[in-house]
């Protein structure tokens, strides 16, 4: 590699780590006849470097998936078996109506102070389970919570139990409620007050709408994207 892209190297130094576009180091270093010699280094090779106490996740909780670091800081996703919850909506008139619904198996990502909540149908989380929309109000295409002007705490293992009851306890509004039912493509509200006037124990796997995406590939480009 010519080094005409990158700064010169000053008369005193010595060496130095670049940080180049894509997530990627190059280490440039004198040598004694005054050469210039470039290596990349790899993003974990920097982190072990630079790090001079060992990583410590703590006590992790039961049904935590998967666990990492990104460029936001700590990640994790955490699942959910098919149960019920009990849920808040705001109504036009501005009473607040609150639902016992079944809930499909959830799977819920934090990342740095971003939340994401999908729907799954496989047993277990794994690699290759498809992915589909959760069935509630108040989530983007992509799986993205909003959380409206709630303060939200920055995502670990220690307050990810926090994160999810300020979700399940804030009331969801109208926003985001289409294309989340096959049913009721427009509103899944519609479904959620079915199921609970019904006092359905189980949702319909059928009516969830797929992503077509996995687990691995959306977790992948979620922590990717960061």
């Amino acid at each position: 590699m010519g080094d005409e892209r990158l700064t010169p190297m000053v008369n005193d130094e010595t060496a130095a780590l670049l940080f180049l576009h894509g997530d990627q180091y190059l280490f440039r270093y004198r040598k004694q006849d005054g050469g210039v010699v470039y290596k990349f280094v790899s993003p974990a090779a920097v982190r072990a470097a630079f790090a001079e106490e060992a990583i410590d996740t703590g006590w992790l909780p039961s049904h935590v998936a998967r666990w990492g670091i990104g460029k936001r800081g700590e990640w994790l996703v955490v699942t959910f078996p098919p149960q019920k919850h009990r849920f808040s909506f705001g109504e036009d008139n501005g009473k607040m109506l609150t639902l016992k619904v079944p809930m499909p198996a959830l799977a819920f990502l934090g990342y740095g102070q971003h939340y994401y909540l999908w729907a799954f149908k496989d047993s277990k989380l794994k690699d290759d389970t498809p992915l589909f929309a959760a069935p509630l109000p108040n989530i983007n295409v992509k799986g993205a919570i909003c959380f409206g002007g709630n303060l939200i705490p920055k995502a670990s293992a220690q307050t990810i139990g926090e994160a999810w009851q300020l979700f399940t306890a804030s009331p969801f509004t109208n926003h985001l409620c289409g294309g989340k039912s096959r049913q009721f493509p427009d509103d899944i509200r519609g479904q959620l007050m079915k199921l609970a006037t019904q006092h359905r124990r189980r949702y319909p796997l059928d009516d969830l709408v797929g992503l077509n995406q996995t687990a691995e590939q959306m977790i992948r480009k979620t922590v990717d994207s960061g």
